[in-house]
């Protein structure tokens, strides 16, 4: 099957317990970890809901969400109205299958759950998708139209990054620059 057909005929599925998460690898321990050890329990608590994206009982991907709320001073100050808060709902985690990176699957996952959240947002107050990405996806978000805060030293996060692969950068996107197609 070729990745063009693998992008075309994949599906969403909220992860239960009867999905078998064993072979999925990303590359990243603590997104594996994550979706092996935890995603389901946090799911249970209402903590956040995790989709994989999934191809012939095969899950390629997955994305987790929850709730958030930004302040007004983390984000760019040329907002129409300024509340100390904003509305939002954070992408806790997004992973990709080591198998079928490279074909655009990322980017595929992240539209779709923009777009959920664009409609999710005329329904429920949401101004913004907040995210706080491992600096090894940080280009991948800023590609992706997602603001990071203000980095006074990026070396110095650089260098916290080498001895902790979970180290992150806060980013947002509004959800006005989210086109639905």
């Amino acid at each position: 099957m070729t990745p063009k057909d693998i992008l075309k005929n994949y599906h969403y599925e909220k992860l239960t317990s009867k999905h078998d998460l064993s072979n999925f690898t990303c590359g990243v321990d603590d997104l594996d970890e994550f979706l092996k050890c935890d995603a389901l329990d946090q799911q249970n608590q209402n903590l956040n809901v995790t989709y994989l994206a999934v191809h012939k009982n095969e899950i390629l991907g997955y994305v987790s969400i929850s709730a958030d709320k930004i302040e007004c001073k983390k984000i760019n100050k040329k907002i129409e109205v300024k509340y100390p808060f904003y509305p939002s709902v954070k992408i806790c985690r997004l992973a990709v299958n080591q198998k079928y990176k490279g074909i655009g699957l990322g980017n595929e996952i992240l539209a779709s759950i923009c777009g959920l959240i664009k409609n999710l947002s005329k329904e429920l107050g949401v101004k913004f998708i907040t995210v706080d990405a491992y600096l090894n996806a940080y280009e991948f978000y800023k590609k992706n139209s997602f603001t990071p805060k203000r980095i006074h030293n990026i070396k110095k996060l650089e260098r916290k990054a080498k001895r902790n692969e979970t180290t992150s950068i806060f980013m947002y996107k509004s959800i006005k620059k989210i086109k639905i197609s």
